[in-house]
């Protein structure tokens, strides 16, 4: 059995549904207030087990996950109630994914305890490690990732508090093992984007994701760049800063707003724009992932739904980690290309004409 809390929010739904799609666990679907869950879900997942949790409350928790080989939470958690739901967990040798990295602290654990299990972060830490396999060795990074789509007010949030975090350093770049103030490369992708979704705005964001990924990897010099679409959205974001200090609850619902106007009439899209130099057999290689076709709920959903089901079948990662960090950027990745239809990928090896492989 898999348990699922958050499961009919914007993002559990789409989790949900893959997961359900694509394998014959059960469910247990738990939340505060299941009765409020829309009677269309009620009835598409009849067979689903529906418990009311109190994420608050240790003992909710525990019967919650009793019973159960996995826990996905799409729930909007404090870091006070991952932490102990992170002990239930290993109390239990019971996996968890959570959407978000709230709470995150490194450590050693007997069982998989997963932060960022999304799409952002999450697949940015996932698609570096999926197009290494075409090659030897690699050397160089160039990464591009944003989204296009309406801010529900907990995804709202955690943007800005990503913009935020100490963790998260903007206009850097790694080179040769330091993070050094950013210097563009020669390389212009720019075409490449806008083939893909218009971009209003561009900056380099070197997270925790991305250097954990960069030093798993190994690699020389690696760019990682946030894109922004949303004029309205852009606009709140130029003052946000100081605005969330003074109140951070009435920034959030004004950026909600301006990513609602910014997608009205607008077909919602993620993208991930990922080229990597390196050697392969001997040679010079490069190639280019290019990811798209969901919007950012849809996207998340969907990522953190195959995470979940690779990692119940995997049952050998051990301690806290994120996403990008898992060595199950293969099977998550491709599991996606296989039973999501509007998941778009692309590889393309830039030192030829031909398209190596086209989803």
């Amino acid at each position: 059995m898999i348990g699922i809390l958050g499961a009919y929010g914007a993002v559990g739904i789409w989790a949900t549904r893959f997961i359900r799609n694509n394998s014959d666990y059960r469910l247990r679907i738990g939340g505060r207030n299941i009765e409020k869950a829309p009677s269309e879900l009620r009835s598409e997942w009849n067979d689903a087990e529906w418990v009311k949790v109190d994420v608050s409350n240790k003992e909710s928790v525990e019967r919650f996950m009793d019973g159960c080989e996995i826990i996905l939470d799409c729930a909007k958690l404090s870091e006070s109630q991952t932490t102990q739901m992170d002990e239930i967990a290993e109390a239990k040798n019971t996996p968890v994914l959570h959407l978000g990295i709230e709470g995150f602290k490194r450590k050693e654990s007997g069982v998989s305890i997963v932060y960022g299990a999304g799409c952002i972060p999450g697949l940015s830490g996932l698609i570096p490690q999926y197009l290494a396999k075409k090659f030897d060795h690699v050397n160089s990074l160039e990464f591009y990732y944003g989204g296009l789509g309406a801010f529900s007010y907990t995804a709202a949030n955690d943007f800005i508090d990503s913009l935020h975090n100490s963790n998260n350093r903007t206009m850097v770049y790694w080179k040769n093992g330091e993070i050094l103030p950013f210097v563009p490369s020669s390389n212009d992708y720019s075409e490449d984007l806008k083939s893909v979704i218009s971009i209003n705005k561009m900056f380099p964001f070197f997270d925790g994701e991305a250097e954990a990924v960069t030093r798993k990897m190994n690699l020389d010099e690696a760019r990682f760049h946030m894109c922004l679409s949303g004029e309205r959205m852009i606009e709140i974001m130029n003052s946000a800063r100081h605005q969330y200090k003074q109140n951070p609850d009435e920034t959030i619902k004004k950026l909600c707003t301006a990513s609602k106007l910014d997608t009205f009439g607008i077909k919602e899209n993620t993208f991930y724009l990922c080229v990597m130099e390196g050697v392969k057999v001997d040679a010079p290689a490069k190639f280019k992932l290019t990811i798209h076709g969901l919007g950012p709920s849809p996207m998340t959903g969907v990522s953190a739904g195959a995470a979940t089901l690779c990692f119940a079948k995997e049952k050998k990662s051990c301690g806290t980690i994120l996403l990008g960090e898992s060595d199950l950027a293969t099977p998550i990745i491709d599991s996606l290309i296989a039973n999501q239809p509007e998941f778009s990928c692309e590889i393309k090896d830039m030192l030829t004409t031909e398209i190596e492989g086209e989803i």
